[in-house]
């Protein structure tokens, strides 16, 4: 079937189900299925056609049919979606089945100790499953498998799930062959995953050119190899899909980063959380429908539409109440999705990702750089784009913060130059484009500090003062740590504004020098250097705040960081009294503007993985002011349609929003009809 618009209310509906299950497919009723279905509002649901464990759901003349299966399961989940006009996307499992790791063990990755990869004989972990290349000839068999569901069933799409390679690479016979005869070392990790990257985009080529030319309407998504590689494969895709369940193991931290990196490649984009308290497969876990609402509206903030991941028991029969949560949630998304398709993110920040080895995006990333600044930009109510040197047009963007470290890939220094000589403003921390091996910043001229080396002081003290970066937070004579380092001593030219000065400590903690319980205290006298500095358009701060402040959440970082900001750019897109915990984000849809406003309230219960949230506590009276080009006629609520009395000035249309519970949508529009 073909669909008029990329469905916004979708179920991936996991079927991992073991050989030994004996009664697969019992309680199948196809009204019972749609009704059920229907009811939760569901538009498009995933369906499986092979599983992890290599099992199938239809009588394939390919695979392994699960052996108590007594029908054509697939299709019959098939006809019924169609039937009610839901979509159904197929799904196949590639690198891990058991199945075919069991008919074919020659197919199995290996490690470079010449292991196979995968997970002993006798694990029974999460991820216990056999690795399988697809250099080999279970590739042919995949795509063997998907002309025989393209020839027999009526096909809305297919879902390849863990097309995947350990990070170390694969070192089977055919891989090895192959980088020998492409003049690449084996023993070189670097090699060895850049080769596996080319098996993987040969396999999405050949198969996605399989569909295309059958069904060239059908959506196509490989999982598992989401990050920044995805710029090099997005062709094989016809929509991002974020996996992203907070409560297992991705954290309310993962989306926000990544959801803006994805959403620029001119392809829907899905946001994938689930209905488990944890993670996959957890049958009894079933989450408050307040933290459902709440990540499906921090999804639709983002210009994503939702997928709910759910599990279906063997039996094959969906859980009622599971779908009255999904419901509550998806009855939301229905009242106003109207005014979120085709809306497009308004930026003025780009949070600029310059790393040597483009990689998957991981769930916990080194020093965490990228999250932390990212949580600060959230909080900070920033509107921001994530993204990478291939960004065709800097100067889209009002401000370039690149956090940290950064380095000089090809062209991005003379891209930031002009960038900055035309009016753009550039906020960089510690180690951010610096060239080591010259022993100065490739935008020393423009940050108006010099390179000098790394401070001796660790931890290192700053003190604010200049009052434009006073706040609560960071308040003048008081010597505040940073807790990361080392920091960077630099040394202001001429004209440079210092805005914080630095003070070390009297030695640092050894075994021999240690005074207290935990830190030395700072010395009386400031350093030689600053902390933090501004020279026209470039702010530059001395650590590593934004990796520290992911470790730490020290809020005097994010209220520096903020204060920078404000002198770079001094007339946000918008400000809001809404608290920093609050998700606030502008869309574009036509001639109006919507502010999204998501009320997240954490309540974390257990010391380490799952943050649990249910009933928010409301927000009263929040204002909010949007700079707007355009004329506004009305202020409305998405969800109810209550018209909001505003007034302009400047420019600025200032509205108060009575009450927010988890979500509200305010709609600028200058059309009265």
């Amino acid at each position: 079937m073909e669909f008029p618009t990329f469905p916004m209310r979708q179920v991936h509906l996991d079927f991992h189900t073991s050989p030994d299950i004996p009664d697969v497919g019992a309680d199948w009723d196809a009204d019972h299925f749609i009704e059920t279905l229907t009811r939760a509002r569901v538009n498009s649901i995933t369906v499986f056609a092979k599983c992890h464990h290599g099992m199938n759901y239809y009588p394939t003349r390919i695979g392994t049919v699960h052996p108590s299966l007594k029908f054509d399961l697939l299709g019959a989940q098939i006809e019924a979606c169609h039937r009610a006009g839901i979509r159904c996307p197929i799904y196949l499992s590639v690198c891990w089945d058991v199945a075919a790791a069991e008919r074919h063990p020659e197919w199995r990755q290996i490690d470079k100790d010449g292991r196979q990869m995968g997970g002993g004989p006798f694990d029974a972990y999460f991820t216990n499953w056999p690795y399988l290349c697809v250099n080999t000839a279970y590739a042919d068999e995949l795509i063997a498998q998907t002309e025989e569901l393209l020839a027999n069933y009526d096909c809305d799409g297919f879902f390849y799930d863990i097309l995947l390679y350990n990070d170390e690479g694969c070192l089977c016979t055919n891989c090895l062959r192959d980088m020998r005869d492409k003049g690449l070392d084996p023993q070189n990790s670097e090699h060895r995953q850049r080769h596996n990257n080319e098996v993987a985009r040969t396999f999405m080529r050949r198969i996605s050119n399989v569909i295309r030319e059958k069904v060239p309407h059908a959506g196509i998504f490989f999982n598992s190899r989401w990050g920044l590689l995805f710029a090099d494969e997005a062709q094989y895709y016809s929509q991002v899909e974020i996996e992203s369940l907070p409560t297992g193991g991705w954290g309310y931290d993962f989306y926000p980063l990544w959801s803006r990196y994805g959403r620029d490649f001119g392809l829907p984009m899905l946001g994938m959380t689930g209905r488990f308290h944890e993670s996959w497969a957890d049958w009894g876990g079933l989450k408050h429908p307040d933290a459902l609402r709440f990540e499906c509206a921090g999804i639709l903030a983002t210009g994503g539409a939702i997928s709910v991941g759910d599990q279906l028991h063997p039996r094959a029969q969906l859980n009622e109440a599971v779908y009255d949560v999904i419901g509550e949630a998806f009855g939301e998304v229905e009242a106003v999705e109207r005014y979120c398709i085709d809306a497009r993110p308004v930026s003025q920040v780009a949070l600029l990702i310059l790393e040597e080895n483009a990689a998957k995006a991981k769930l916990n990333s080194g020093r965490g750089i990228l999250e932390g600044a990212s949580l600060m930009l959230l909080e900070l109510h920033q509107q921001f784009d994530v993204i990478t040197e291939r960004c065709p047009d800097f100067s889209k963007y009002d401000v370039i913060v690149v956090p940290d470290e950064g380095h000089a890939l090809p062209g991005v220094v003379e891209r930031l130059k002009a960038f900055v000589a035309g009016g753009g403003k550039l906020l960089l921390s510690h180690e951010a484009l610096l060239n080591s091996e010259h022993g100065n910043f490739w935008l020393a001229d423009e940050m108006g500090v010099d390179y000098q080396s790394t401070c001796e002081s660790v931890p290192d003290y700053f003190k604010v003062s200049d009052p434009a970066l006073q706040s609560p937070a960071t308040r003048p004579n008081f010597a505040y740590s940073l807790y990361e380092g080392p920091c960077v001593r630099v040394k202001p030219r001429a004209g440079t504004r210092v805005l914080a000065e630095a003070y070390e400590t009297y030695f640092n903690r050894t075994w021999q020098h240690y005074s207290s319980h935990r830190f030395t205290p700072p010395k009386p006298t400031k350093a030689d250097y600053p902390a933090v500095t501004i020279s026209d358009n470039v702010a530059y701060i001395y650590g590593p705040i934004f990796g520290a402040y992911m470790l730490h959440g020290n809020l005097t970082y994010r209220a520096l960081v903020g204060r920078c900001l404000e002198l770079l750019q001094p007339e946000p897109l918008v400000r809001t009294t809404a608290p920093a915990t609050t998700e606030v984000t502008v869309m574009q849809q036509s001639e109006r503007q919507i502010v999204h406003l998501v009320n997240y309230h954490a309540q974390r219960r257990p010391p380490a993985l799952v943050e649990s949230l249910e009933v928010p506590v409301p927000l009263h009276e929040v204002k909010v002011d949007l700079r707007r080009a355009t004329p506004t006629t009305r202020v409305f609520l998405a969800h109810s349609g209550e018209q909001l009395p505003f007034e302009v000035r400047a420019g600025v249309v200032s509205v108060t929003v009575p009450r927010v519970d988890v979500h509200a949508m305010l709609v600028f529009d200058g059309d009265t009809n």
